[in-house]
């Protein structure tokens, strides 16, 4: 499961719940980096375009602004940062991925 580091998703009352087989794996995305983090990346744009400068008087007119952006430029398709090409990544991932390989079969 793919999580944020909202503190819901670290809490030690969910704890037990990913103790219990069968449970997958959190993979957290990470913690600031909005090019590789899909969400941060949506909530980013729409800060930046409608509700960091905004003249707006009225909450109703605001939120309007943020449906129409969203409604012209959503939903993001995900593209993928360049960070996951770099060389230095990639033998990061692959040493982890040994690692886990060897713990296993012990």
């Amino acid at each position: 499961m793919v999580v944020d580091h909202d503190p819901i998703h670290q809490a030690k009352a969910v704890e037990p719940w990913w103790a219990k087989p069968p449970r997958g794996e959190r993979l957290f995305l990470p913690t600031d980096g909005p090019r590789a983090n899909p969400l941060a990346r949506a909530f980013g744009d729409v800060h930046d375009l409608c509700t960091r400068n905004h003249t707006r008087t009225r909450w109703r007119d605001l939120v309007a602004d943020v449906v129409e952006h969203l409604h012209v430029n959503g939903p993001w398709r995900d593209q993928r940062s360049d960070i996951y090409d770099d060389p230095a990544v990639t033998v990061a991932v692959e040493s982890m991925t040994m690692e886990e390989t060897l713990v296993a079969a012990d």
